[in-house]
């Protein structure tokens, strides 16, 4: 359609041309009286210039006409030489925010996942180390646990010594386990024995000794579920959920 349009534009421009050329046969209706025509020759100037000024606006036409046929052909020609360009950039944003979305949901739902872990650790410390850590104490207690539970090759530089009551290596191996069969403990798991030994012999190394006061081994503080008639905190097998504790508040029970 635009070449026609073009088209009719240059012929409109020609046909201009053409007319301010053609000899103009003006009768004279003073020839058979012998009366020579009268020109009137101020006008003179007037039509020459008008004729000018046309030819000048019929150029600068068609020159116009030209240079938008160009820059049409040259997309015209540019579609042509690659008609899936507009398909593949309209087909790629999709693609690219579906695939940047996923990975946003993943590592959401993975955060998620690991606060709602730490929450519920964070609650069974509170209960079950209420009746041996001081109430002041309690945050600095359990961030450093939080943090094992956080990177299982985290090693505590600082032993706690701070106890309300006295504890056991048996009560903070079971406290270690109870925390750890949560996060993946065993072969091929997260968490092994000797990361939960090590952890414990840093953080608690006056309670890891014998009758005697020699340190217990590493080898002995690898049996994490080993019990004692002594024991105040029992090892907290997870039920089917793999997570919850068997403490109130994740049980469902209610204070009265």
């Amino acid at each position: 359609m635009y070449m026609a349009v073009q088209y009719a534009f240059v012929g409109i421009a020609q046909t201009r041309k053409a007319k301010s050329k053609a000899p103009i046969n003006v009768e004279n209706p003073h020839e058979e009286d012998g009366q020579a025509p009268v020109f009137l020759l101020e006008a003179m100037p007037i039509v020459a210039e008008s004729n000018g000024t046309e030819s000048d606006c019929d150029a600068e036409v068609v020159e116009e006409i030209a240079e938008k046929t160009t820059v049409i052909d040259s997309e015209v020609i540019a579609e042509e030489a690659n008609p899936d360009k507009e398909p593949s950039i309209a087909s790629a944003a999709p693609i690219s925010s579906t695939y940047q979305q996923g990975i946003d949901d993943f590592y959401q739902s993975q955060a998620e996942s690991q606060k709602k872990k730490l929450d519920t650790i964070h609650e069974y410390l509170l209960y079950i180390m209420s009746p041996f850590i001081y109430e002041e104490d309690m945050d600095e207690f359990c961030t450093d646990l939080l943090r094992f539970a956080m990177d299982h090759n985290y090693r505590p530089e600082v032993e706690w010594k701070r106890f309300k009551t006295k504890l056991s290596s048996f009560d903070v191996r079971h406290l270690v386990w109870s925390i750890a069969i949560r996060l993946g403990l065993g072969k091929g798991k997260v968490y092994s024995n000797d990361d939960c030994a090590c952890y414990i012999e840093r953080r608690f190394a006056s309670l890891c000794v014998t009758a005697s006061g020699e340190p217990l081994s590493h080898s002995t503080l690898r049996n994490l579920a080993v019990t004692s008639n002594s024991d105040q905190i029992h090892c907290d097998i997870q039920g089917a959920d793999g997570l919850l504790f068997h403490i109130p508040s994740q049980l469902g029970i209610e204070k009265d």
